[in-house]
């Protein structure tokens, strides 16, 4: 797909959602509005409607005319009257009220009445409606901005947080359609709603229970024999201390749901709010990882076109003798199966760009190591731009960049890798303005998935502030939710 095209299409549902938001925010005023002065109440089976009267004069309260289980209270929609309103149930002999049947609103400026003991307002119903289809529209339209992303804006940190988002939303879209459909066995009121927006994260961790079971386990068992074969080292424990921390997040999950509770109101608030968070921070870093992996593997799998002018070649250790070790000797014969590849079929030729310093152990620059590989496979000196001052990716890409504007006008780039490193090399290439694709080589079986962890961790770390940020946001937002809102 063009690249210039498909960016319309990304740019085009950003519109579309920015029209959508201003459309529900709109609708909600005037939802609002229009139901200000009305709030239906349902009450108990065991009273009726025609019994009930308010304490002040600021509403007026009737029974439905079909329905004596439902009490209609109105209030004027005027900006002078408002303030806090028993309704009682008395008896229609005595006068009494009886027990705690009664209803306690709060009558807003403007004529909205707000249910104190379930959250319920004017138009919530409406509102409940139009907040369930923002959600889910919104949903869809970030799933299909990862679809068309994943084409041609895969080495995007965009693009794995539209992923994971569109994953959070949907999941909160499903919760909330369960709810709708089980609205005559339960009491759908804003309680619940609010209940179902601060238990999502919840959701879809549960949702994501069995494959993150799978991959615990399949990463935890890859992880045993990549230290039986290469050695015991923090680095190579990625894997057990990530299935580690899955497990344990799930079975606090458990601890949560079978806790003891006093039943006070502010223990239930404040560990509510706990909850909460915990829940969206456990389900904030699924959705991540699940998108990182997602993402990943399309990096790794990507055909690139085959039009390109020079390919650089990632650096990794190499032995003692100076020779590629075979994780660098993947990368090498990766780029030269893509070389022959474009040359059969194109017939345009591609320069090599090794790129890679000299560690403090080792005998010459990876670089150079690279370029006597490449010399012993058939490849001609003059098809070789040597890059070997980098230290780390940032500086491979940047300086590889360099070299190759100093020999081409308009260079087209590729960049050959591991598997795993394919999608964070790609983010760094797009980060130093490259705008190069990404092939990967293969490693062991039992060798990618500890890898790519390395890798994930290393795409939390470089955005630490964005994800920072997100966690003190639905730490303020749940701290709200469940500290104001009704029970």
């Amino acid at each position: 797909m063009d690249r210039k095209a498909n960016q319309r299409r990304i740019k085009d549902l950003g519109y579309a959602s920015l029209v959508l938001t201003v459309v529900f925010i709109l609708s909600m005023v005037v939802c609002t509005v229009m139901s200000a002065g009305r709030l239906d109440i349902m009450i108990s089976e065991n009273d009726s409607a025609e019994y009930f009267s308010p304490e002040s004069d600021i509403v007026r309260v009737r029974p439905a005319p079909d329905d004596e289980h439902r009490l209609i209270v109105t209030a004027d929609r005027t900006w002078k009257y408002s303030g806090r309103v028993f309704i009682n149930n008395e008896a229609p002999d005595t006068g009494e009220i009886k027990g705690n049947a009664f209803e306690y609103v709060k009558v807003l400026p403007g004529g909205v009445i707000y249910n104190m003991a379930n959250g319920n307002f004017s138009g919530y119903r409406q509102m409940t409606v139009i907040v369930q289809a923002y959600i889910m529209l919104i949903s869809l339209l970030l799933a299909a901005s990862f679809v068309l992303r994943c084409k041609t804006e895969l080495f995007s940190y965009s693009t794995l947080f539209c992923g994971g988002y569109a994953m959070f939303l949907l999941c909160i879209t499903i919760n909330m359609l369960q709810a709708v459909s089980q609205a005559g066995t339960i009491s759908f009121n804003m309680s619940y709603v609010y209940s179902i927006l601060k238990n999502a994260g919840g959701v879809l961790v549960t949702f994501c229970c069995p494959i993150m079971a799978v991959f615990a386990v399949s990463l935890a068992v890859s992880n045993i024999v990549l230290i039986r074969k290469e050695g015991r080292s923090f680095v190579n424990l990625l894997g057990l201390i990530m299935s580690a921390l899955l497990v344990f997040g799930y079975a606090l999950m458990v601890f949560i749901e079978f806790r003891f509770s006093s039943g006070s109101e502010r223990e239930m608030r404040i560990t509510g709010a706990l909850t909460s968070i915990f829940y969206t921070a456990f389900a904030y870093f699924e959705m991540m990882l699940i998108s990182a992996s997602v993402c990943g593997i399309l990096a790794a799998k990507k055909k690139p076109s085959l039009d390109r002018t020079h390919i650089i070649i990632l650096g990794c250790a190499i032995a003692e003798d100076g020779t590629p070790l075979p994780l660098l000797r993947g990368r090498i014969d990766r780029a030269i199966a893509f070389a022959k590849e474009q040359k059969a079929k194109s017939g345009r030729s591609v320069k090599f760009v090794p790129s890679g310093g000299q560690g403090g152990d080792e005998v010459m620059a990876e670089a150079e190591s690279m370029r006597n590989y490449l010399l012993t496979q058939g490849v001609e000196e003059s098809m070789i731009l040597l890059e070997n001052r980098s230290t780390d990716t940032e500086e491979n890409m940047r300086f590889s960049l360099k070299k190759i504007r100093e020999d081409c006008d308009e260079p087209k780039i590729i960049f050959s890798t591991s598997g795993y490193h394919v999608l964070r090399s790609g983010m760094t290439s797009e980060s130093e303005g490259l705008n190069a694709q990404g092939i990967g080589c293969r490693t062991k079986w039992y060798f990618w998935p500890n890898a790519f962890i390395r890798e994930f961790v290393g795409l939390l770390a470089e955005k630490w502030k964005k994800h920072a940020f997100w966690m003190v946001f639905f730490i303020v937002i749940f701290s709200v939710i469940n500290m104001i809102m009704p029970m």
